[in-house]
């Protein structure tokens, strides 16, 4: 099946992001609002600390929750990813239905159950630590429980697609996590890698000043990141070069800019940034409370004050702040 994705050109350094500097216009504050509204009714056991679920097997390795309110937080990703995509589920272009489809730490399964349906030609496999996954699933799909950075029990040269997406806090070992990728892959079979950037967030103009909670944000998780044995610092060049190092070819690096907030002049990047805001009300407190806490010896208020300070940030129309989205596209040899 060939799908309609406008050519991209590899690009490491993407352009300005232009702010709209009317602060009073309208930024369909309502469309948004319906468009997120409307992700929280899509699609074992834990423990509660602070007021959040965490799954109880993997809450030690995987310090992200993984109650309803994360779950939302997921599928808004996969959103965001849509809208950054044009609606597309990758970047990679496919000439047939991939017969045999891995999602490496797939979530809720939204992801899986889309390409699914879109490639009904495709048996997809969805794996990951959290049973978070619907009880029901199209015939071509399933899922399954299992530890990426194990040893994988899959046939060898199996499949023709391997997607991952965001698992920054979940691999310790990215060159192992990325050999068996290459074991797994078929020949000639197409992966796509998806991370974004978190040690920082970038200004172009200068309007997020040092002493703004967003820098305080990343200055007080990254100690607790390297006591975890998490990279918090890889950034594309870098997943790039160990992808190839892996033995893949025809690597290709995308990068893209997401406001961090509904400051953007264009139309589209606004609406990304509106979107992005939605994810941190409640990625900030998801990616960082329990760390600071349990990690970096914070009480409970303190931490509270840095990720609540962090979220109001990214609502600050005059602070242009932006993150990265990198894709990395690549094939097996025949």
């Amino acid at each position: 099946m060939t799908i309609n994705i406008p050519d991209l050109e590899p690009n490491l350094n993407p352009a300005p992001i232009q702010a709209n500097d009317d602060v009073t216009s309208n930024w369909d504050e309502q469309s948004v609002a319906s468009s997120t509204q409307s992700l929280t009714g899509s699609i074992m056991e834990h423990v509660y600390e602070n007021g959040r679920r965490y799954h109880l097997k993997s809450k030690e390795q995987y310090l992200l929750p993984s109650d309803e309110t994360e779950q939302d937080r997921l599928d808004m990703v996969h959103h965001l990813h849509l809208e950054l995509l044009r609606g597309n589920l990758t970047l990679t272009k496919f000439d047939e239905d991939p017969a045999t489809v891995l999602d490496c730490g797939c979530g809720t399964g939204i992801w899986a159950l889309e390409f699914g349906d879109t490639y009904k030609g495709s048996q997809v496999i969805g794996i990951d630590l959290a049973p978070i996954q619907p009880g029901w699933t199209a015939p071509n799909v399933k899922f399954e429980l299992d530890d990426l950075e194990k040893k994988w029990t899959y046939a060898k040269n199996h499949f023709n697609f391997i997607h991952s997406r965001h698992l920054t806090m979940s691999i310790r070992n990215w060159p192992q996590y990325l050999l068996q990728i290459y074991k797994h892959s078929a020949p000639g079979g197409r992966i796509e890698i998806v991370e974004h950037c978190n040690d920082r967030y970038f200004c172009d103009d200068n309007t997020m000043p040092d002493d703004s909670p967003i820098p305080a944000y990343f200055r007080a998780v990254q100690p607790c990141y390297e006591k975890l044995g998490i990279n918090s610092r890889l950034h594309g060049a870098d997943y790039k070069k160990m992808v190839e190092e892996a033995g893949f070819v025809d690597v290709n690096l995308y990068s893209f800019k997401v406001p961090a907030g509904p400051w953007a002049r264009d139309p589209k990047m606004r609406r990304l940034g509106a979107i992005c805001a939605e994810l941190i009300s409640t990625g900030a407190e998801a990616y960082a409370f329990k760390m600071l806490t349990d990690v970096g010896g914070m009480t409970e208020d303190e931490a509270r004050k840095v990720v609540e300070d962090v979220a109001a940030s990214f609502l600050n129309r005059h602070q242009h702040a932006y993150y990265m989205e990198y894709f990395v596209t690549a094939r097996k040899p025949e």
